[in-house]
Order: C-alpha cells, then structure tokens, then sequence
C-alpha cells in the first residue's frame, strides 16, 4: 500500500470508530451522602403531579401514533389489575417482577442512595443498584449485549455534575406506574447535580428511534432527608409477607391477619 493510501484510511479509521467515553482528569467529586426521596409525584415518570393506579392517569411522551393507541388500549387493561371479574387485566410489571427496571428506577416510592467513587457511582434504592460507570469503559461487543432490567450504565463528571447514558433496556417494562414501555433501541440520559444543600436535580432526555417522534425531556429532582433517618426496608414480593402476592397473573390482597404467624 502506498503512503498516501495508508494515510487515508488512518483517517477514515479515526472518523468512523466509535466515540469512547473518557474517565477525564481527577477531579474532586461532591458529596451526595444521606437518603434521598423523590419530589413530587412517584407514579408518573415525568412530572410532579399525578397518583399511582388512578383510572384517567397517564404520561404525556410524544409517542407515534401507533404506539399511542397500543398505550390508550393497554391503559384500559390495567385499570383492570386486581379485579378477578376482569378478562383481560394487564399486571404492573414492578408487581409481577418485584422490580421497577429503567427508566422507572428514575422516580419511585422508595428512598435513594448516591455512592459516589471515581470510579463508579452506585444509586441504590430498595433492592435495586444501579451501577453508573465513570472510568471511561465503551459498551461491551455488539455480541455481548442484550436488554437488561436496569440497562448498562456509563458517566462522566464535569464540574459537580453527572452524566449518565443507559442503553440496553428492556422493552416489557413499565416505565412508570402507568404501562408505558420503550424499545430495546431506547437510551436514557440523565444529568445529575446539586442546586441546593438539600436538592439533586435530574435532567432527563429519552431518545427512542422506534416508538418516540422526537425526545422526551423532563426534570425529576430528589429531597435530602433528616440526617438521623433510615432507609426505607427493602420490598417483599412473592414470600409469606407478600401483601399484594401474584396469583394466576392477577394482583390480589392480602390482609395482615391471613398471612402466616
């Protein structure tokens, strides 16, 4: 291969392969110790408004039309869940999984955690760690990937402020309390930082090539608790203290004096 030839496909090389994240220089990361509470609304994923479970209750993404019906349709189903007359109930994939999956992991009843290192930050809440690496690692092969509950997490730190990309996310998954889902295609970015002593504030954009006509963008922000209080105990699902236990693939209640002693 002649020189100028060689030089040539130096650049292309340098032009087509794909961006990796960098971990960046040392810098001195914030504090974001204590327990955490979602502000405002935890059954909507979007907005500081709205109740779990209540007939009408939806999200507002800019979903094709399509997909919007299939959302219209299967909102119907689930205001069945729990009702045994019911044909055709569709369940709460958090009920049935006793796991909220991504994006709803972005806002719900249970308190959080932030484990900041320089290496990897952990978001932790009930059960659930959401592993954010910031040591500027790529995604894995395209042949070791498939969807995840959580998703693949990545970030970079900029001057107190967290970057996260989370690709490689289920698409049976409810995203809120409501039976919204993205596609496998979907990739969630969040921007975490600190307004105030007491306040984290996470700017989302959702990008989903397959089921959103442009981004969704909204802003969810955390409330630092009092400084003596515990983090809430971790969901029961599917053993003896189990008061919403799936049966048959339907939502039942059970009341305190049927459990086991």
């Amino acid at each position: 291969m002649s020189s100028w030839r060689f030089g040539v496909a130096l650049v292309l090389v340098a032009v087509t392969a794909p961006a990796a994240w960098s971990a960046g220089p040392q810098q001195a990361l914030p504090d974001w110790s204590g327990v955490w509470k979602v502000q405002g609304s935890m059954a909507i994923l979007s907005t500081d408004t709205g109740r779990m479970f209540v007939p009408g209750e939806r999200d507002r993404p800019p979903l094709r039309p399509e997909f919007e019906r299939q959302y219209a349709a299967d909102l119907l189903r689930a205001e069945q869940q729990g009702d045994p007359k019911a044909k055709d109930p569709l369940t709460d994939t958090n009920t049935l999984h006793c796991y909220p999956g991504m994006p709803r992991a972005i806002a719900t009843p249970f308190t959080y955690q932030f484990i900041v290192t320089p290496r990897e930050t952990w978001i932790i809440l009930d059960k659930v760690v959401r592993q954010v690496f910031t040591d500027g690692r790529d995604w894995p092969p395209a042949d070791a990937r498939w969807p995840l509950m959580l998703g693949r997490s990545r970030g970079q730190w900029h001057a107190g402020e967290l970057t996260i990309e989370t690709v490689d996310m289920r698409d049976d998954m409810w995203a809120d309390t409501t039976p919204l889902m993205l596609s496998t295609q979907a990739r969630v970015t969040e921007r975490i930082r600190q307004i105030d002593p007491t306040t984290l504030e996470n700017r989302v954009v959702i990008h989903d090539p397959v089921k959103l006509t442009r981004d969704w963008e909204f802003t969810r922000r955390y409330v630092r608790t009092d400084a003596n209080e515990w983090p809430d105990d971790p969901e029961l699902c599917g053993g003896p203290d189990d008061r919403n236990p799936v049966i048959n693939g339907r939502v039942t209640v059970k009341l305190p004096q049927d459990r086991p002693k």
